[in-house]
């Protein structure tokens, strides 16, 4: 048999290329224990350094989610899936895949808990609305620690419009073919509100005030209902140094009557003044500061449409409610074609063409 002597030279290199992966591997190795703070020799091999690793313990659970849910049923009932991503962290705020997760959950209203599910960390699942009204608070727990646990509460909208998300084809939920209230309006662009963002535009016809109240699409009834159906329309607003004769902006909503009276309220940039309310058609001569939104910090302010058997007040609020003022009473006898709750937009002083752009953070609706 015929030998081959060895390329001493290739064998050089790869011993030496062996001998660099296994200084890394071991420099890695050393890293981890000294961002653990795990003392060891400086003469300590590869397999004695590995056997001082610390092994990862799930610590922390988190059950994040975009909480998207409409109707159970009719138009809207393409959202009623809301995706969670379950994650599991250990000791050192890793996460860690493929952890065994259960998920319980009761109502909010109160009850006993029962098992919704179980899943693993790193792996979405969905939970899907029963109902058109409620809700569950969600628990996830590691299911072999159930001590390692947090919380969700997760309500369940008959109606609702979140202007963070990006799903498409069902946001749109202002009627611009029923313009309840319409002064120096030339257009309206509800594109990019269908689309997932959180604006429309509304362009001025001439110089000169513009208010528009816009009919909300396939709210609950609310007439009948006791007081525990609610609307709200939330908007974030920032006090600025606006005058009124620069154009004050105001965006806020209610219900607009048959005739004279409404019940409308809304939310000011003005420097000096944040809400003004109306029983008739315009908004001239009650402003007021109540308090509602800061100069130069981004406040949520709150429209709140009850539900009753004759009617309601309006109600105007911040995000805790520790600010809530009333405004004018809708009666359900004033019901008619053009009799709805909306969304309503001010501004004192536009120019012909001119464009204002309105956010919204949310439209949402309970009922009972």
């Amino acid at each position: 048999m015929t030998y081959t002597a060895p390329d001493l030279s290739e064998v050089l290199s790869n011993e030496q290329e062996l001998n660099s992966k296994l200084i890394n591997c071991k420099i890695a190795l050393q890293n981890i224990l000294d961002e653990n703070s795990i003392s060891y020799q400086a003469s300590e091999g590869i397999i004695p350094l590995i056997r001082k690793l610390p092994y990862p313990i799930p610590t922390t659970v988190e059950l994040n989610n975009n909480i998207k849910w409409l109707t159970l049923s009719g138009p809207q009932t393409s959202n009623k899936i809301c995706r969670c991503y379950p994650i599991v962290r250990d000791q050192s705020g890793s996460t860690i895949d493929n952890i065994p997760i259960t998920i319980r959950r009761k109502a909010i209203n109160g009850g006993s808990w029962s098992t919704y599910g179980s899943y693993t960390s790193g792996n979405p699942f969905d939970i899907v609305a029963d109902a058109n009204k409620g809700g569950y608070i969600y628990e996830c727990y590691i299911t072999d620690n159930p001590s390692i646990s947090s919380q969700i509460t997760l309500p369940q909208y008959y109606f609702n419009y979140d202007g963070s998300g990006y799903s498409y084809n069902y946001l749109n939920v202002l009627d611009t073919s029923n313009l309840l209230i319409s002064n120096n309006v030339r257009s309206i662009d509800t594109m990019y509100l269908s689309y997932g963002y959180n604006y429309f535009d509304i362009v001025a016809n001439n110089d000169g005030e513009m208010l528009v109240a816009i009919a909300l699409k396939n709210t609950p009834t609310i007439i009948g209902a006791n007081n525990n159906t609610n609307i709200y329309i939330g908007y974030d607003v920032t006090r600025g140094n606006t005058s009124y004769s620069d154009g004050i902006n105001g965006v806020g909503g209610g219900m607009v009557g048959n005739g004279s009276r409404n019940s409308m309220g809304i939310f000011l940039d003005a420097s000096d003044k944040d809400l003004t309310s109306t029983y008739g058609t315009s908004f001239d001569g009650s402003f007021g500061d109540y308090g509602y939104t800061e100069s130069g910090s981004s406040k949520e302010c709150i429209v709140r449409i009850p539900g009753g058997n004759t009617g309601a007040y309006t109600f105007f609020e911040n995000a805790d409610a520790s600010i809530s003022n009333y405004g004018p009473y809708w009666y359900s006898s004033m019901i008619g074609s053009n009799y709805a709750p909306c969304v309503v937009v001010n501004n004192t002083n536009m120019s012909a063409g001119q464009k204002l752009r309105v956010k919204i953070k949310y439209i949402r609706a309970v009922a009972p």
